[in-house]
């Protein structure tokens, strides 16, 4: 499982993450972005690049095991599955 840290010393509340995150893992709270749903996220890590701050730290993401994929698409699995 990807662990994902924010550093809320670092965090801005730009909420660049919580627009690009294909998994809407991250909502703003009290001006800083939250990981409130960490299980969606698949690694693709486009909240660490778009991070204007780097607050975002992920554990567990291995180069080989990034891919991208939408939310509607990871929704229809689920219903299948």
């Amino acid at each position: 499982m990807i662990e994902i840290s924010v550093d809320a010393a670092a965090c801005n509340g730009c909420g660049l993450c919580v627009k690009d995150c294909p998994m809407r893992v991250y909502e703003l709270k009290d001006g800083v972005s939250v990981p409130v749903r960490p299980e969606n996220c698949m690694g693709c890590l486009s909240c660490h690049e778009i991070c204007p701050a780097q607050a975002l730290e992920h554990r567990g993401v291995y180069p080989s095991k990034r891919h991208y994929i939408d939310i509607r698409v990871c929704e229809m699995i689920n219903r299948v599955l």
